[in-house]
């Protein structure tokens, strides 16, 4: 096989997945796949101090991070930039499906903001919104671009209080967390009871070997190659639902991504709410924002439907050659 370890099974105490299991069999050349739990877990040495940002230079998740790291190693656009792509197009897909669960005024806290836009377009639409995120530097950005409230530091030493929120939001977030069943324990103490999640994470499909991934240019690779220092779990819709129900988390609803490569679902320790376009229409309009807010739905959705029926007519055009 191409690019794999040895197909022996390797046990180490170095490497052990977040279910506790440590048997683990070779994936990729930055990658062990735990068979119990269906997670892919980093060979990359692992230390927790290594994840705090303290003095905002010269750490993993420091301004440099989003100033010039992304851009220089993954050609992603700096985060100025990103502040303004992002609000139409992914912003707006994640709002969609926080308004079909959980209505404003709700209070909702996005882990891991970034550069804050989701957070204004969460307030706009009427919900108690706040962000954290680990560098203080660009937590000043995005108080400054999106008068939004965030706080820096990790959520564990943050000062919320229990069942302060009931939403708890991290988009590609879980992948990056080095103990990612105890931070989540304490994310799971500052839900509501009828709280709930929402995450986007790097999407491991258990059925696709790594030769799959390279043979089919699946885009899902970029996520393991190279960043395996960053990703340090890739979860597949089996370990998610194994995770959040450690949780408490026993509904497990999983959702449509923005991109194909990426898991989105809700998970929740009871029923969750499926609201009509007339109950999320009623909710946005109680404010003036919300109707600007419902006015860019209106216009992803416009834009979805468009590129949805040019797909059907060139593969309709297609099959007639």
């Amino acid at each position: 096989m191409s690019n794999l370890l040895s197909e022996q099974t390797t046990e180490k105490n170095d490497w052990a997945c977040w279910c506790g299991y440590k048997t683990l069999s070779p994936y990729s050349k930055e990658y062990l796949v735990c068979k119990s739990c269906g997670t892919l877990v980093t060979t990359a040495p692992v230390n927790s101090a290594n994840f705090k940002v303290t003095k905002d230079a010269g750490e993993l998740y420091d301004k440099d991070y989003w100033l010039r790291r992304q851009q220089e190693k993954y050609g992603l656009p700096p985060i100025d930039r990103r502040a303004r792509l992002d609000l139409p197009e992914r912003c707006v897909h994640w709002l969609n499906l926080l308004l079909k669960r959980r209505l404003p005024p709700a209070r909702i806290l996005e882990i891991g903001c970034a550069h804050g836009g989701y957070v204004a377009l969460l307030r706009w639409a009427g919900y108690e919104a706040t962000g954290t995120e680990m560098s203080p530097a660009i937590v000043q950005f995005a108080k400054e671009t999106f008068d939004v409230p965030i706080l820096a530091g990790r959520i564990e030493e943050l000062p919320f209080e229990k069942g302060a929120f009931d939403a708890i939001v991290l988009n590609d977030v879980i992948e990056h967390l080095p103990d990612p069943l105890s931070t989540l324990e304490h994310c799971a103490r500052l839900l509501a009871p009828d709280g709930l999640f929402m995450i986007q994470t790097p999407e491991y499909k258990e059925h696709l070997n790594y030769d799959d991934i390279l043979h089919t240019s699946d885009k899902f690779n970029e996520h393991m190659q190279g960043k395996s220092d960053e990703h340090l779990y890739l979860f597949s819709r089996r370990s998610v639902s194994q995770l959040f129900s450690r949780l408490g988390c026993e509904v497990t609803v999983f959702e449509n991504p923005v991109f194909s490569y990426d898991l989105f679902f809700t998970a929740s320790r009871s029923a969750l709410p499926d609201n009509s376009k007339e109950q999320i229409t009623a909710a946005l309009a109680a404010q003036p924002t919300g109707r600007l807010v419902q006015a860019l739905l209106d216009k992803a959705a416009e834009s979805t439907d468009r590129g949805w029926a040019i797909q059907r007519l060139e593969t309709a055009l297609a099959a007639k050659k």
